[in-house]
């Protein structure tokens, strides 16, 4: 049986996690660890443990926005991969929350990311239209051009816009997306 086990303080986190979350991500594409801990108390954002069977096997955070949730990190830990496990989490999310669920995907430049689109696609999520970029966490990182994808349904460009200006805004502290749309 799959568990997602929400973690409200650094102290309680499984030590494993750290390791799971820096082997999956590249260093552009995370907060410093430090940054991702001091989110632990903010309302809006959840940090999961994902357990199967007592074991810890990933990890997936989220942020409780306006109008739809935003996956910012989901990983099963490399070993655990392919058994199923991601399905399995990303059906029970969507089982508790009655609203949109947006996330961001690597560009399909690779087999891996590739692979990682169909599964989102398998679950049903869609493409969204629209350029994007995942802003840069820091000063010394770069930002990431990315997809969104959205579920259950497709968004207008209209929506896309607002979607990643609340992101931009309240994910990433970026301010440059929503000020530049406002203006326009």
């Amino acid at each position: 049986m799959i568990e997602l086990i929400p973690v409200n303080h650094p102290t309680k986190l499984n030590s494993d996690v750290k390791q799971i979350y820096e082997v999956s991500f590249t260093t552009d594409e995370r907060r410093d660890w430090s940054q991702l801990t001091d989110l632990l108390q903010n309302e809006q954002f959840s940090l999961n443990e994902i357990y199967f069977s007592h074991q810890l096997i990933g990890l997936i955070s989220f942020w409780k926005l306006n109008q739809f949730i935003f996956v910012e990190h989901f990983a099963i830990r490399d070993s655990e991969q392919s058994k199923g496990y991601g399905t399995l989490v990303i059906n029970q999310l969507l089982q508790k929350i009655s609203v949109p669920v947006i996330l961001e995907v690597e560009k399909p430049v690779s087999e891996s990311a590739q692979k990682r689109i169909r599964f989102y696609e398998r679950l049903n999520f869609k493409t969204c239209s629209g350029d994007y970029f995942q802003p840069p966490y820091s000063a010394k990182k770069n930002k990431v051009e990315m997809l969104l994808i959205c579920y259950p349904n497709e968004i207008s460009q209209e929506e896309f816009d607002l979607v990643v200006s609340e992101i931009h805004r309240w994910v990433y502290q970026f301010f440059e997306y929503f000020t530049t749309k406002i203006h326009q």
